[in-house]
């Protein structure tokens, strides 16, 4: 009880009396705002943008931590009423304008991702939707092209791994967003995807293919949401992020899993949890790191 006091009253005194204290101090002292400094200091990149963010959050100035919230922000409005209220110079500063734009554009990209992702997550996977149907069937065709499919509800679903005869019930926890991922990993990296399902036919390591691709949906889904893959779309991308940035991510981050999966050679599938869980460790220290950027090897199909 006495250290959460202690917790709470240094980050009273950080964050009200020191923070804006020193920055007053820097101010003085270089002549620019922090937001300035930033821009000068950092290249573009997650560096500089997570700095912008996190200034708009931290600061008093309503209109500023306003602009952290907002999704739809009017961002050469916004930058410039930042340099009216910080006395930015536009001839003195002739890159603030274009770079602090970057950012906001990075930042509410963001945002409206995450928007559209959740939107996907929420929709349930329905037998009554024609075009759930046909992506469904275009992902059995996809990776099956040599076997037909007997019947709407078979078994042979758990060729590639789903658990019943009905792969609806499975794609519950991430609704059609889990469909999605697997369907565009399949149609842009088709050879890419049918060798790691033959790969989770392995006899001493296999596992159940679409079951581990809708877990890597959700766990990937956790880092868009937490704010984890910000290192990477800040990096990836010079402007807003875009759905296919994320179901790229999906791909490169299987592809990662699999390969772990087979280094550290479980002894049987009830070890998917704790692996799983390891391997999201290695993802989120590697996303820690301010220059990573989730690259895969394989090429997009043209």
């Amino acid at each position: 009880m006495l250290s959460d006091w202690f917790q709470n009253a240094w980050t009273t005194l950080f964050f009200f009396i020191i923070r804006p204290m020193w920055k007053w101090i820097l101010h003085r002292v270089t002549g620019k705002c922090e937001l300035l400094r930033v821009t000068y200091e950092e290249r573009q990149g997650a560096k500089r943008t997570l700095r912008i963010e996190r200034s708009l959050k931290l600061s008093n100035v309503s209109y500023l931590h306003q602009l952290s919230i907002e999704e739809d922000v009017d961002i050469l409005g916004a930058a410039e009423e930042v340099m009216k209220l910080k006395q930015i110079i536009p001839e003195v500063h002739m890159k603030f304008r274009r770079d602090f734009q970057d950012c906001m554009c990075q930042i509410c990209g963001y945002k409206r991702l995450k928007r559209e992702i959740e939107v996907m997550r929420k929709t349930p996977y329905s037998q009554e939707n024609s075009e759930h149907e046909e992506k469904l069937m275009q992902l059995w065709e996809i990776l099956m092209p040599d076997q037909k499919l007997d019947a709407r509800k078979s078994k042979q679903w758990s060729i590639i791994g789903f658990q019943g005869e009905d792969p609806l019930t499975d794609f519950r926890g991430m609704g059609i967003l889990g469909l999605n991922q697997l369907l565009y990993f399949a149609l842009q990296y088709s050879d890419q995807c049918k060798h790691l399902l033959s790969r989770s036919h392995h006899p001493k390591y296999g596992y159940s293919f679409a079951i581990v691709g809708i877990n890597l949906t959700n766990l990937i889904y956790s880092g868009l949401v937490e704010g984890s893959l910000r290192t990477h779309f800040y990096n990836m991308a010079e402007k807003a992020p875009r759905i296919q940035d994320f179901h790229e991510v999906y791909c490169h981050v299987f592809w990662e899993f699999d390969k772990f999966w087979f280094e550290e050679e479980p002894e049987d599938i009830m070890q998917f949890g704790p692996l799983r869980d390891k391997f999201n460790r290695k993802l989120l220290h590697k996303l820690s790191k301010s220059q990573t950027i989730l690259h895969s090897d394989f090429q997009r199909k043209k």
